[in-house]
């Protein structure tokens, strides 16, 4: 073939609950086409092809490379990253030794739709779900790459997940999404949840006591649902909570600004930050640090939490990709 299409970027897998969409974008405007065959529209950069099932083969002009993204009968591993911001410098140490990629919210700063992908260029071959952040709200692009709506559940094997939007307002429809699909979780053996904003904080916006309180009230009521942690982002630095045997975590930066906490003139750092990182349950001043009794540890750090299934026990790594070497390990017995 002729003047094949060039490839800006991708492509992509972003998983349904029945399936997996297939999106990438030419540098130029160009028919979709799938198995050789063109079908009926007009030429777009932006290309999405949706499959009803997760196991597949498929190959993209000027792309040779043919693979599957269906997940592996066993999930032994999955990635989770929060705020990117269009920086792939700490993308680019993503290994492939694992089965699926969650983010945290906030892939861009602006919305703008390219900034979503650029950081997939190292990895495009892995299946991804997202749940939206602050930044990835201003105009509609992010619906053009994830597709979900703002609160989703997905289930992956035996793995239940719930993504949900808990700020700006939309936190009602977030805890009315959750009650009302709990049981969609019921027969998983493990349940997470993602969200960008964290229910704990120790950043700059600390924590919000009536949605941390909603959290709870919602996971103490479902004891059906077999909850192993709850995933976050937003603060920039890495946080990690204990609840009950639940695990909060805050992901540091995946690539966007380190958030410093050390400004003098900052609320928080007067509240939390003596240091670059802490220990141990912090002190309650004020409904900015609901929680704090349950802290663990945080470090101005930038990270990347690692879920590892072993026997008989969940093993959270979490990476500084910095130094690309494990900060710290939380064992979860199950």
């Amino acid at each position: 073939m002729k003047n094949l299409p060039k490839l800006h970027y991708g492509p992509l897998a972003f998983i349904y609950d029945k399936g997996i969409r297939v999106h990438w974008c030419t540098q130029n405007e160009t028919p979709t086409f799938l198995k050789g065959k063109f079908p009926h529209g007009p030429k777009v950069q932006y290309h999405n092809v949706v499959i009803n099932k997760t196991s597949f083969d498929y190959s993209i002009p000027g792309v040779p490379t043919k693979y599957n993204v269906d997940f592996p009968q066993a999930i032994t591993k999955f990635v989770v990253m929060a705020d990117t911001h269009t920086n792939n410098h700490y993308l680019s140490t993503m290994k492939t030794n694992y089965d699926f990629l969650i983010i945290c919210g906030d892939m861009s700063y602006s919305a703008q739709t390219d900034e979503y992908t650029y950081g997939f260029t190292e990895f495009p071959t892995k299946p991804v779900l997202m749940v939206m952040g602050n930044h990835d709200k201003y105009g509609d692009n992010f619906q053009k790459i994830n597709q979900h709506e703002y609160n989703y559940y997905q289930q992956v094997r035996n793995i239940g997940i719930f993504f949900v939007y808990v700020q700006n307002g939309l936190e009602a429809d977030a805890f009315t999404f959750l009650t009302d699909n709990a049981a969609l979780g019921y027969s998983s053996d493990h349940i997470f949840i993602v969200v960008h904003h964290p229910i704990y904080s120790t950043g700059g916006d600390g924590s919000i006591e009536s949605i941390s309180k909603q959290m709870e009230q919602f996971i103490d009521n479902h004891p059906q649902l077999k909850f192993r942690a709850l995933f976050s982002g937003h603060d920039h630095v890495f946080a990690a909570f204990k609840r009950n045997n639940g695990f909060y975590f805050v992901n540091g930066a995946g690539g966007g600004g380190r958030d410093t906490m050390r400004d003098p003139n900052s609320y928080a750092g007067q509240r939390v930050w003596p240091a670059d990182e802490l220990h141990g349950p912090q002190t309650y001043l004020d409904e900015y640090c609901y929680g704090y009794q349950y802290h663990k540890d945080s470090w101005l750090k930038f990270t990347r939490t690692e879920v590892n299934f072993e026997a008989n026990k969940i093993v959270y790594n979490i990476r500084d990709l910095d130094a690309d070497t494990i900060l710290v390990s939380y064992d979860q017995p199950i």
